[in-house]
């Protein structure tokens, strides 16, 4: 015990005292969490990582007997709750990133993800609240499997007797060559045999992979090569399934047949048994046929709905028209009974119709200002008689307001004076101003329209139309 103790790396020996606490991480995440680059998605490891520490319960164990008499989740909610930026918060990476992992976790079905709107105990409403829950069935998965070779660009399986025993201590790849012709015992002076090797090694490799892809270019067409997985490019077993069945069966058959191989087959080194059964049982023509008739069906599907969007239009259409055309038998009467109204009582309705349109249409901005200045403009290019005749009236109308409340000569009489003349200006004189002639405009639109709806409304015109015909 002693000497063993003596033995250990003064590090570990440290570590005996260090005890860290964190996330479990297992290396197989690295070979099946990547990105779409075909690279580990180290951020959707840390955060799948985090997630299931939150999912991990605590357990509460008896004092006295050490039986568990309890388990507790590490979160209030039924799932977790987490946001974007909490998580950039605590890795430190930017929230596009933690968004980005967090989307392939959900579409590699690691990870489940739903937004809520929830309500705090305050009351006030929140919108798009994040839960979070793993999926523990397909993470129990990718933690104790390796990736497919097919998939993953790694090396075929090697057969039996591909690998000689390791007493014998020669390279795999000079199995059938004796330990003196590699060389013996190493030269003095400390050479090695790397040059020898290296040189033997690529000559082999080169010739025998420049022939496998001449054979392979001869055997098939362009489509059916690009659709073996290099790996397998020189794989006997694979080259002679995928040439019977096209002799016999086609270029098409077998091409479904090995793309439906490639995204289905997902056991290490399952490729060739898989494509043979692919290709004797007709798996991947089948799967094309139901996606075809999917297609189909969903194109028959948007035919349908393109048509009844259509007859829904057309519809629309025709009643827009309907419309329009009870709309101008409308103004037609309304224009009818207008010219049947005496001169006194169409002043009058119209009148009426003026000073509702005024009421209900707001003044634009700068409006005033602009027919202030236009009135004192008009005031300057008034003969003297005519604007006395003004001063005397304004005079008039701030005595008959305030009473004798100001003398005559008081600065606030004058000012009242003055204001009291523009507006009489204003009111005597047509006043012209961009702006206000676009309020007058605005103005007698509204009338129109409210003259339209008394004259309907007092002389039953509706009434005497919905007898008729109508939309």
């Amino acid at each position: 015990m002693n000497e063993n103790h003596a033995q250990i790396n003064p590090v570990c020996h440290q570590m005996l005292n260090c005890r860290l606490t964190g996330n479990i991480t297992p290396i197989s995440w690295f070979r099946n969490i990547l990105t779409g680059s075909g690279k580990p998605d180290v951020v959707a490891i840390i955060l799948l990582s985090d997630i299931v520490y939150w999912y991990t319960p605590v357990m509460t164990r008896d004092e006295h007997t050490g039986d568990v008499i309890g388990i507790q989740q590490k979160f209030q909610a039924d799932k977790l709750q987490k946001t974007y930026q909490e998580y950039a918060d605590i890795f430190g990476f930017s929230k596009n990133q933690i968004k980005n992992a967090i989307d392939n976790l959900v579409s590699q079905n690691l990870i489940t993800r739903e937004f809520r709107h929830i309500k705090t105990g305050s009351g006030l409403a929140i919108t798009n609240v994040m839960y979070i829950e793993p999926n523990i069935e397909n993470i129990v998965k990718i933690s104790y499997k390796s990736r497919s070779p097919q998939k993953a660009g790694g090396y075929p399986p090697k057969k039996l007797g591909d690998i000689p025993p390791k007493s014998l201590g020669i390279s795999p790849k000079k199995w059938g060559t004796s330990p003196q012709k590699v060389g013996g015992h190493p030269p003095k002076n400390g050479g090695t045999y790397t040059e020898t090797t290296t040189e033997i090694t690529t000559e082999t490799t080169t010739t025998t992979t420049e022939a496998a892809a001449v054979d392979l270019k001869n055997r098939f067409p362009k489509s059916i090569r690009s659709r073996i997985p290099r790996i397998y490019q020189d794989h006997k077993d694979v080259l002679d399934s995928i040439d019977t069945y096209l002799k016999t069966h086609g270029k098409p058959y077998v091409t479904a047949e090995l793309d439906y191989a490639i995204h289905n087959s997902t056991k290490d080194g399952g490729f060739p048994a898989f494509l043979k059964r692919s290709l004797e049982s007709g798996w991947g023509t089948e799967d094309l046929k139901v996606r075809q008739a999917a297609q189909n069906e969903q194109r028959i599907l948007e035919r349908r709905q393109k048509e009844s969007d259509l007859e829904a239009l057309r519809a629309e259409q025709e009643l827009l028209a309907d419309i329009e055309k009870w709309d101008r038998q409308i103004d037609q009467k309304v224009q009818e009974t207008l010219e049947c109204i005496s001169p006194t009582e169409l002043n009058r309705i119209k009148t009426e119709a003026w000073e509702q349109a005024e009421k209900k249409t707001p003044c634009l901005k700068s409006q005033k200002s602009q027919m202030l200045a236009a009135a004192k403009e008009k005031l300057s290019t008034l003969s003297d008689p005519e604007r006395k005749t003004l001063f005397e009236v304004a005079k008039a109308a701030v005595r008959a307001s305030i009473g004798n409340l100001l003398g005559d000569n008081h600065p606030g009489f004058h000012r009242a004076v003055d204001n009291q003349v523009l507006k009489e200006i204003q009111e005597r004189y047509p006043l012209h101003t961009p702006l206000a002639d676009l309020w007058n405009k605005r103005v007698k639109t509204e009338a129109d329209r409210i003259l339209k709806v008394m004259v309907i409304r007092n002389y039953g015109l509706l009434k005497s139309q919905s007898t008729g015909e109508s939309p």
